[in-house]
């Protein structure tokens, strides 16, 4: 776009912002129509129009536009995507939505850009759709103001993963009461028990693949800054939320909105690692001086049904034990009450997996000793501790 363009676009900005105020303030029962079934903004909003205002005033840091752009921002409602019509099964937004998800990004990076305050209804409506420069948002405001918000989307079941993460993030670092039991009762252990016959050993391993598409060229858009968050350093990112396990925030311009591909833009997720990691925080040790694990496994040499039930129960029992280790130390701390310790430990889910039958050559037993040692284990025999459950499936 050349210079004059965008100073026409600025000297016009009265008529504009007054043709999407005319047609955003009409009868609610109209605004219902046009906004409750899809998400977005009501129809008669240009998004290409809200695109350019709101990067021109990003550019030449317009102040005044402010109010504007929060009126818009106050507006916005989460998308509903459609039923696809070529693949029933998923879903997708409409050319309509997308365009108007794509100019209410450009909206946030000015508001971003113009270290504007947005208030706390409007950023939960937009969390669902714009978790990284939400959680930016939240980040950058004053704790006194922050820390409500961050605690209702930390608790909350169908928050944003990367405003969740980050509404741990900065709880972290001033724990609020009542936090800490629901951080580390949150965490779910995924503990593989193994039982084998003597003289064998099984080995585990996984791994993970991203993929996305390229998107076609796009014209008379401008480019959006979008918001990149990690837990690792990179060239040009600063830090958002500090502390033993800092977040970083980079900022690229591109000219469709990101939030959904995968390498880092679809954000963070609190996941049991990164609780464990801020609980090691809240205690002032780096996360590998917690000495138990999220993904522990064990082989268990099966000789008997009690010799094995006895070696699984002191496997479990190991574990609960360092966990309420942990929870005793935030007690310490001020962190949790007593009363609170044994119900805020870790949930441990237990995947058993009978690998019996990989029976070395060298040993040999009767038929009878054979089926003797193969019979299933029962796992309704085994009397487990509390917060400790079997797993549906193995891992």
């Amino acid at each position: 776009m050349t210079p004059f363009r965008r100073f026409f676009f600025l000297g016009c900005l009265a008529v504009l912002l007054a043709s999407i105020v005319q047609a955003q303030t009409a009868p609610q029962t109209q605004t219902s129509k046009a906004s409750s079934s899809t998400g977005g903004w009501p129809e008669t909003t240009d998004a290409k129009t809200v695109a350019w205002r709101a990067y021109d005033a990003m550019l030449i840091a317009d102040k005044s536009a402010i109010p504007s752009l929060l009126f818009l921002a106050g507006r916005w409602q989460p998308l509903s995507p459609t039923p696809d019509p070529d693949d029933p099964p998923a879903r997708k937004l409409s050319v309509r939505q997308t365009e108007q998800r794509d100019a209410m990004a450009v909206v946030l990076d000015a508001l971003i850009q113009l270290k504007a305050p947005v208030p706390a209804n409007t950023l939960r409506n937009l969390a669902p759709d714009f978790g990284n420069a939400v959680a930016v948002i939240l980040a950058r405001m004053p704790s006194e103001e922050s820390t409500p918000l961050s605690l209702e989307f930390f608790r909350s079941a169908k928050a944003d993963h990367t405003v969740q993460y980050v509404s741990a993030a900065l709880l972290a670092l001033h724990p609020p009461p009542g936090f800490a039991e629901k951080l580390l009762a949150g965490i779910r252990v995924r503990a593989k028990v193994v039982a084998v016959r003597p003289g064998v050993a099984i080995g585990f391993g996984s791994h993970g693949d991203c993929f996305q598409f390229p998107k076609p060229d796009r014209e008379d858009w401008p480019e959006m800054g979008q918001y990149k968050l990690s837990a690792e350093a990179s060239e040009g990112a600063s830090i958002l939320v500090a502390g033993n396990e800092p977040i970083y925030v980079s900022r690229e311009e591109f000219l469709y909105y990101r939030g959904d591909d995968c390498g880092g833009w679809s954000g963070l997720y609190l996941g049991s690692q990164e609780r464990q990691a801020l609980v090691a925080q809240m205690l002032g040790v780096p996360a590998e001086q917690i000495p138990w694990e999220i993904d522990p496994t064990a082989e268990i040499e099966f000789t008997s049904l009690g010799e094995f039930t006895g070696d699984l129960l002191g496997f479990m029992a190991e574990q609960q034990q360092m966990y309420r280790n942990t929870a005793e130390a935030l007690q310490a701390r001020g962190f949790l009450r007593a009363s609170d310790v044994s119900q805020s430990l870790p949930v441990m889910e237990v995947c058993l997996d009978d690998e019996r039958r990989q029976e070395p050559p060298h040993v040999k037993g009767s038929e009878d000793e054979l089926q003797r040692d193969l019979e299933p284990i029962s796992k309704d025999a085994i009397k487990l501790p509390a917060r400790v459950i079997w797993s549906s499936h193995c891992f």
